[in-house]
């Protein structure tokens, strides 16, 4: 694959982002943002906190020429320079139109919402794996899957990745015959420009809550939503939960681009409702493994996608039914017929999320990656609606440097739902985790309830589940499968809080 320097002026020029082009023509054959990744014939985008080394060792290397923003201050006279006013929208022109436009190739679904996004990535997945004969792409929190050998599986560190990172992977899928894709799209993917320029065949507007709202994110819970809102604006169709915060606000977007029959409605079959769906679910039966639910048609629109049956879901919980109706929706409308749909529901698996483990003498454990108010609260719920719980132990924490805001969400869910709360460390960044202890435990105020710290997780996983007895339920909530800690900018090696916990009873119980 390649670009001549015309092209690239030309791409530039399209989006009324150029400031100044080179005079001389040349062929790029290779794109990165990182001088690490530079071999002969790249062009390098200049973004963020980008120190003169990395240049000087890019021009060791190879590169071709440069995009920089006319803000960047070091001479680069001999290098080929486009100087632009955003060079993360330019990486996002320039990508898709070097990796061929792979998205024109893909059925694309967009999913967002403060908390749900990968659960219902990984059914989606499911079941247009169902639906295509295992066609399907994935990028999500967890993990990007561009073909179906092991080597096309990669582990995440973005929850939307960087553009040019995004259209490589789009151009593997689409060269591994993937007729499908299903991505995460994160508010940070907007603010930071990540999805510049990308429409998506259907989105999926999941819930709003206050999160992510701090120095490194979103300076307002108004900007936090005017981004979310963002996937409204650049999807074909867009599905709807009227039970979310804000639900007025997210149609009255809708509306402004979008008719009535492409802005699809869902929600639980509750008559109360002064906002009805156009889909509702209600719970047939539920457990600790899973629900059967079934989706009915309120709205005449609704008789379009003929999705009226029964749906066994294998994750648990009312919320993941509300999820699973949305992705119901998305996948038919993308091709997938109702018995693919019971297909990948019925199957299903969300790794980190849910994942329970029991033992004789210490109660239940559960592991999931709930993170903030909204997601703790409902898994503190469900667990209460649930099991027999003599005490409710929480073990969780706060990342450093991002999402200041959840702190006091997390707070609060462990003040109203917890019996015991282990504050520990996650992700802490260059914080100290015992001042993000502080901010959470300001907002545990209940007498009855009992905080405990330990700023090392796996003493605090063994602390939390030694003391448990056999009617005890403890959850580790926030980092699931996440094998590493980030601590003063390295991902340190940390062995997740499943292997922890299933570690710690193989020790008690042997």
């Amino acid at each position: 694959m390649e670009l001549s320097s015309e092209q690239i002026t030309h791409l530039l020029e399209s989006e009324a982002l150029l400031k100044a082009a080179p005079n001389s023509e040349f062929k790029i054959e290779h794109l990165a943002y990182n001088s690490n990744d530079v071999t002969t014939g790249t062009l390098l985008f200049i973004k963020g906190n980008f120190k003169s080394e990395y240049l000087q060792s890019a021009i060791e290397k190879g590169v071709r020429a440069i995009v920089a923003p006319s803000t960047f201050e070091q001479s680069f006279e001999a290098l080929p320079t486009w100087v632009v006013d955003d060079v993360a929208m330019a990486m996002s022109v320039v990508s898709m139109a070097f990796y061929e436009y792979p998205q024109n190739q893909l059925a694309l679904i967009g999913i967002t919402g403060t908390k749900g996004k990968t659960s219902a990535a990984y059914m989606a997945y499911e079941i247009l794996s169902a639906s295509t004969d295992n066609k399907v792409a994935l990028s999500s929190t967890l993990s990007i899957i561009t073909g179906n050998a092991p080597e096309y599986h990669y582990r995440a560190h973005l929850t939307t990745p960087e553009s040019l990172d995004l259209y490589r992977y789009m151009r593997e899928a689409v060269n591994n015959g993937m007729t499908h894709m299903v991505m995460e799209v994160s508010s940070q993917a907007y603010k930071m420009q990540r999805v510049y320029g990308l429409r998506y065949n259907v989105g999926i507007f999941l819930n709003i809550s206050p999160d992510h709202v701090g120095e490194n994110e979103h300076p307002t819970f108004e900007d936090y939503l005017q981004h979310k809102m963002m996937l409204i604006d650049h999807s074909e169709q867009i599905i709807l939960n009227v039970e979310t915060q804000h639900f007025h606000e997210l149609i009255e977007r809708a509306a402004l681009d979008l008719p009535r029959d492409g802005i699809w409605l869902y929600g639980s079959d509750d008559e109360r409702q002064e906002l009805k769906p156009d889909i509702a679910f209600e719970t047939l039966t539920s457990n600790l493994q899973g629900s059967t639910f079934r989706l009915r048609e309120v709205d005449p629109q609704a008789k379009r996608l003929n999705l009226v049956a029964d749906y066994q879901l294998d994750m648990p919980g009312d919320f993941n039914e509300s999820n699973a109706t949305a992705v119901a929706i998305a996948t038919r409308l993308v091709g997938a017929d109702v018995e693919a749909i019971q297909t990948g529901l019925a199957t299903v698996r969300v790794p980190g999320r849910m994942q329970m483990l029991t033992s004789h003498a210490h109660g239940t454990i559960y592991v999931d990656y709930a993170h903030n108010y909204a997601s703790i609260t409902a898994l503190l719920q469900f667990v209460r609606q649930n099991e027999s719980v003599d005490r409710l132990m929480l073990v969780v924490g706060a990342p450093g440097n991002k999402g200041v805001s959840r702190r006091p969400g997390i707070g609060k869910a462990a003040n109203e739902g917890a019996d015991i709360v282990y504050l520990t460390s996650d992700d802490p960044q260059y914080e100290d985790p015992n001042t993000i202890a502080d901010e959470i435990q300001a907002y545990i105020t209940r007498s009855d309830v009992k905080v405990m710290r330990e700023m090392d997780r796996q003493k605090a996983i063994a602390a939390a589940i030694t003391a448990a007895g056999p009617r005890d339920v403890v959850v580790l909530a926030a980092k699931g499968l996440d094998e590493y800690q980030k601590v003063n900018g390295v991902d340190t090696p940390y062995k997740n809080d499943w292997q922890a916990a299933c570690d710690i009873i193989d020790k008690l119980e042997k």
